[in-house]
């Protein structure tokens, strides 16, 4: 018994599920990461036209699949690579009428909203040499999926991460199209 109980605890923790206590005494499972990218949605970086990665492309193509738009995913992923800037990014998000909303200032309020609302954002690290998704964040930890290991998500303290994308020019951009329903309550 104390197998099979092990067992289910660890494929729960391999899913990205936690079991938490509710009011009434009644058990829910809630979703850990909150936008928790299936595998096979997950875009890994690539080497662009001018042998760039397209780390933020990627970025977008996992969140753009999450969000459910498959055909704006392959779109992107035919379309565009190399390295990208706020302003470019915006326009071609522009050009391409994408819905989207963004910050450049370091605004952690984005960051949970963009995980509250289970979009997941990306954001850059590394001094700004690199996009990664931000797909939790809650008041101790941060869970990034970084294009370049597509496998696993990477948790982190909640401040070491806002310490990093602040000094990385804090910039964050999410598609702001309908995200996954909503967890129970």
């Amino acid at each position: 018994m104390k197998r099979i109980l092990f067992v289910l605890v660890l494929l729960a923790s391999v899913a990205g599920c936690e079991v938490v206590e509710n009011k009434g005494n009644r058990a829910v499972t809630k979703e850990r990461p909150a936008v928790n990218i299936p595998l096979a949605l997950r875009q890994r970086n690539w080497l662009g036209s001018k042998r760039e990665g397209s780390c933020v492309h990627a970025t977008m193509i996992s969140l753009f699949r999450w969000q459910g738009r498959y055909k704006t995913a392959d779109r992107w992923r035919s379309t565009y690579g190399n390295g990208e800037w706020p302003e470019d990014m915006a326009a071609k998000f522009d050009r391409e009428g994408i819905r989207y909303a963004y910050v450049e200032n370091g605004d952690v309020r984005f960051l949970e909203w963009a995980c509250r609302t289970r979009r997941g954002c990306g954001i850059t690290v590394m001094g700004g040499a690199h996009m990664v998704a931000l797909v939790h964040l809650d008041d101790k930890w941060a869970a990034l999926l970084d294009n370049n290991n597509v496998s696993k998500f990477i948790w982190v303290p909640r401040e070491t991460l806002i310490a990093e994308w602040k000094a990385s020019y804090g910039w964050a951009v999410t598609p702001i199209y309908t995200p996954s329903a909503p967890l129970p309550q």
